[in-house]
């Protein structure tokens, strides 16, 4: 998965969940949850917890940093604002964000939608052999006011993705 982050590139590893309900058929899940982690530094991240490394956590064996997380994406073919997203979460405050984190895993920033323009995504293309999801996104989240240190390590109050772009094989998760 790559994108552009504030005029910046990122990049990172990402995972396409559908997820099953145990009285479900897998042929009726019909939406997916987009995660990406990396390790890359950030603005005011300091020594730590990513010693000099920027892989994108392409191993899979990386010390996370910042995770971006869109849920209920629609699995068909078009564009969905995020907006419209949020609407059909049966999880209250379950939203599209993208978190910072630190060396112990604790949350350090976190932005949300607040319904800031760009913010959709897009399904492109399905294969239904491989089961690989392409799409394309562009999102503005605004900072999460209700994080403990939000106003400390000098970062923006907005995150805004521009020409993201995915690649993913659809990862299918059964719930007991």
């Amino acid at each position: 998965m790559t994108s552009r982050i504030n005029d910046s590139t990122w990049y990172g590893t990402g995972e396409l969940l559908r997820i099953k309900e145990p009285n479900q058929q897998l042929k009726d899940v019909r939406q997916l949850n987009l995660l990406v982690f990396t390790d890359m530094d950030y603005p005011g991240m300091g020594g730590g917890p990513n010693p000099n490394t920027n892989t994108g956590c392409v191993n899979g064996e990386c010390t996370r940093t910042q995770i971006l997380m869109i849920y209920n994406i629609p699995l068909k073919k078009g564009r969905t604002s995020l907006a419209r997203l949020n609407k059909r979460s049966l999880i209250s405050n379950e939203q599209a964000n993208l978190s910072y984190v630190g060396n112990s895993g604790g949350l350090l920033k976190r932005y949300i939608n607040k319904g800031v323009k760009p913010s959709w995504v897009r399904v492109t293309r399905i294969d239904q052999t491989t089961g690989v999801v392409e799409g394309r996104f562009a999102i503005s989240l605004k900072e999460d006011m209700t994080v403990y240190n939000r106003l400390e390590n000098g970062m923006s109050e907005t995150a805004r993705f521009a020409s993201g772009l995915f690649r993913i094989k659809l990862k299918d998760v059964l719930l007991k």
